[in-house]
């Protein structure tokens, strides 16, 4: 049995208009990860909504679904209670004692770099593999505060678009053992993979929430470096546990110091 559990969503599937995709969520204790489901659905319940689904949420009508009967509800009140709704559950997360994990990638740059350099492309192969890196070894790092060695399982959403990536990822850097203790660590903790449908896991929803609202953040801070929100703040403990952000200087920063690691024998391409 996992004593830690990893859950975690992906926002901005890739696709050829795509310029930022992510893959954030939390990881937590298992003892806490059972009292935050019983608050997520009490507050679910206490609203009235259905799965919480943040592109839905602010694009509620796209299509006539279980969201856009609740809009419809609400009437004009659809603005004010969305956001006290979302305000109610990001202040589950953030009085709940787990830790924000995970990364927002610049595809745009992302696949510049890969179409130029085929080294790049091989090493780091697409945006939602280096989100999905950072995802699980965030994940190990953080419970390592507490805990080095107890086994720990990731849960995501079972999108068919991206499961067998995700997969493939995983035992990509469990075979990385050799290269070290750091990757070692992914092969000896993580035991399991999951996938599963996100309408029956709150962890899931709450990850589908950090994943799109940082997504939100690197596009406005474009514009404006400090930007922030109250929602972020909250779903990220005051920004204490941030998700990772790969801008295009932070990727043109990353391809510059492989080349030079593969110059010096340090990455080695198969």
């Amino acid at each position: 049995m996992a004593v830690f559990h990893m859950y975690g969503d992906e926002s901005g599937k890739m696709g050829v208009n795509v310029e930022r995709t992510s893959f954030c969520g939390y990881v937590a204790h298992f003892s806490v990860w059972q009292v935050f489901v019983t608050n997520w659905n009490n507050c679910r319940l206490k609203w009235q909504v259905p799965p919480i689904h943040m592109s839905r949420i602010m694009n509620p009508d796209y299509k006539d679904d279980e969201w856009k009967r609740v809009k419809d509800d609400w009437g004009d009140a659809w603005d004010k209670k969305r956001d006290l709704m979302l305000d109610d559950l990001a202040s589950i997360i953030r009085h709940t004692d787990m830790a924000c994990i995970g990364a927002v990638v610049d595809a745009k740059r992302f696949k510049e770099l890969a179409d130029t350099d085929p080294d790049f492309k091989k090493l780091y192969r697409d945006p939602v593999y280096l989100a999905f890196h950072m995802f699980v070894m965030d994940g190990i790092d953080k419970t390592e505060i507490v805990d080095r060695t107890s086994p720990i399982s990731i849960v995501v959403d079972d999108d068919k678009q991206f499961a067998m990536k995700l997969y493939d990822q995983l035992e990509t850097l469990k075979n990385l053992a050799e290269q070290g203790p750091r990757f070692a660590r992914v092969r000896d903790r993580v035991r399991n993979v999951s996938f599963v449908d996100d309408n029956y896991y709150p962890g899931v929803q709450a990850a589908d929430m950090i994943a799109y609202e940082a997504r939100r953040a690197m596009v406005e801070r474009i514009t404006n470096p400090s930007y922030t929100s109250d929602l972020y703040d909250n779903l990220t403990f005051l920004r204490n546990h941030q998700p990772r952000f790969f801008t295009p200087q932070a990727l043109d920063e990353m391809h510059a110091e492989m080349k030079q690691d593969i110059a010096n024998g340090k990455v080695k391409l198969d």
